[in-house]
């Protein structure tokens, strides 16, 4: 009876250790933070071994605790915890080399001088021992454990130790597993704050079952609720503008049948009646299910589209105002042209009724029409008169700006019609310029022709590059911008007549461009000139004044 009731206690007592070591396998694999496997590890092997007291130490830096000298400080490690929680904590200096530098277990008796993890202030024990033990991952060191037991004799026995190091090793596998999950989270924190910023999202399209799978930025660009997975194409297809989904429609099967590149651009309209325009990229490639897929990204373009449609009107403004211009110019022409000769008509009809007046003989219809004759004309120079005085009545509105900018501004303006011809474009500004006082309007108008008649002589050109050369140069109180280009250059015999109203080189022009763009300058008190440029082609120089007269 006494043999069978000693070996029940024995089964029962290793029953209890089997029991205590799975509950501590069991709390170390559940954990999913450092702080959780931390405290596992700890409960369990200061429950199973019996110690007092523990710490664990793990480093940022895979190499660090292989590299790490024999005082490894808890200020170099990325995680500390300790049981009971402790201020501050140092390995011993001759455990850390054998446990850092060789991986191996140390196990030591000291006094409680030794003690690592007592506050001052606590109550003394003369008997400490101490275990500590790397924590090891493919066979690297990425932390340690260590562990203090207090009272007489060796509390670490050799069992002991090697179930505290199976503990170890799978908390090793958890802590790495944290690592890994910690990385891989911030990286898609990255990503999806990246796609957030780009206004951009990634999707995935299986072509047969036409179900698909995107990112969150994705599903909020195409207003679907986030629980929603995989997205049905019919809820894809309620997003679609009706009248974009034919042309997409269409782009889809193309692409499908020749497993091409897809790149389309259609509006979304999101359930609150927001539209956004998007373009959608994406390539082909078998999924894991063998079924052909679509790959891609799908962005945001709805503020590009808003910022050219501003560029365009803007474009548009500065057209209607130079085309005002230009019909400024030919009402002042033709009021110019057509002036003298009314005068003459007036003073011709006059002198015929002073004649007839002379003769006895007085036809009266005759001076009734030649009296209607001076009426009428006497009615066309008032309305002659009238237009010439609405002509010069524009004034020139002077402020201050910065003539780069301004210039720039044109560039951008005339940036479709630069990307159509092939033209690359060079500036060279002097930005130690100040402001100018003029009249920005016009000096852009002025701007704007010169580049678009560069853009035009460059349009036959073939076998060589077609660049447009924008610069300002600053001399004294002077600011001049010159607009050159590499096309097929202008005449000598005809680089003063271009500058003639009604003269053009243009089979569609009305001669007028260049005209109002001196008559513009020379209101300025500046001047506009063409030279021949050095190498092909030709260029236009106006200088201005930097500040106008009072």
């Amino acid at each position: 009876m006494y043999t069978v009731r000693n070996l029940g206690m024995k089964l029962g007592s290793e029953a209890h250790e089997l029991e205590l070591i799975s509950e501590a396998f069991q709390a170390i694999s559940r954990e999913s933070s450092y702080q959780g496997v931390a405290k596992a590890l700890l409960e369990g092997a200061v429950r199973y071994s019996g110690a007092a007291r523990g710490a664990i130490l793990l480093s940022g830096q895979r190499e660090l605790l292989d590299k790490a000298d024999a005082s490894f400080p808890r200020e170099r490690a990325s995680f500390f915890a300790s049981f009971p929680q402790i201020a501050d904590f140092q390995l011993p200096a001759e455990m850390a080399e054998q446990v850092l530098a060789r991986k191996e277990a140390v196990i030591r008796q000291a006094g409680e001088e030794g003690s690592t993890l007592v506050d001052a202030g606590a109550p003394a024990f003369r008997n400490i021992s101490q275990l500590c033990l790397p924590l090891m991952h493919l066979e690297r060191a990425i932390g340690v454990l260590y562990l203090e037991a207090e009272g007489e004799g060796q509390r670490f026995a050799p069992r002991n130790v090697w179930v505290i190091s199976m503990l170890a090793s799978q908390a090793a596998v958890s802590f790495e597993s944290v690592r890994l999950f910690e990385a891989l989270r911030e990286t898609n924190m990255w990503m999806i704050k990246g796609q957030q910023i780009g206004g951009m999202g990634s999707y995935r399209w299986n072509t047969r079952t036409l179900l698909s799978r995107g990112s969150r930025e994705c599903y909020r660009i195409l207003d679907l609720d986030l629980d929603v997975s995989p997205v049905p194409f019919e809820m894809f297809k309620s997003r679609v503008h009706p009248e974009d989904y034919p042309s997409l429609e269409q782009a889809l099967a193309e692409a499908i049948s020749a497993k091409a590149p897809f790149a389309h651009e259609y509006r979304v309209v999101h359930r609150d009646g927001k539209t956004l325009h998007v373009v959608a990229v994406g390539q082909f490639d078998d999924g894991p299910s063998g079924d052909l897929e679509l790959e891609g990204i799908i962005t945001d373009i709805t503020q590009r589209k808003a910022e050219e449609q501003a560029l365009a009107d803007a474009r548009n403004e500065l057209a209607r105002a130079s085309g005002l211009a230009s019909l400024g110019e030919l009402a002042g022409s033709i009021v110019h042209e057509i002036y003298q000769p009314l005068t003459g008509m007036i003073m011709s009809a006059e002198a015929c009724l002073r004649w007839l007046a002379r003769d006895p003989i007085e036809p009266t219809d005759a001076r009734k029409s030649v009296t209607r004759i001076i009426e009428q004309a006497r009615r066309a120079a008032e309305v002659v008169t009238s237009v010439r005085s609405l002509v010069q009545g524009t004034q020139v509105r002077f402020s201050k700006f910065d003539i780069n900018e301004a210039v720039v501004e044109v560039l951008l303006l005339s940036q479709r019609e630069i990307e159509r011809a092939g033209v690359i474009v060079r500036t060279d500004f002097d930005r130690s310029l100040s402001h100018i006082e003029a009249d920005r309007v016009q000096i852009q108008q002025v701007a704007l022709n010169l580049v678009r008649n560069a853009i035009d002589a460059m349009a036959g050109v073939e076998g060589r590059n077609r660049i447009l050369t924008v610069c300002s140069r600053a001399t004294d109180d002077m600011i001049s911008v010159a607009v050159a280009d590499t096309g097929v250059g202008i005449h000598p015999a005809n680089r003063e007549r271009i500058f003639e109203p009604l003269y053009t080189t243009k089979g569609a022009g009305l001669g007028l461009g260049l005209s109002i763009c001196r008559k513009i300058v020379r209101l300025h008190g500046g001047r506009l000139w063409v030279e021949e440029s050095e190498t092909y082609g030709t260029k236009f120089i106006f200088v201005l004044r930097r500040r106008q007269s009072a």
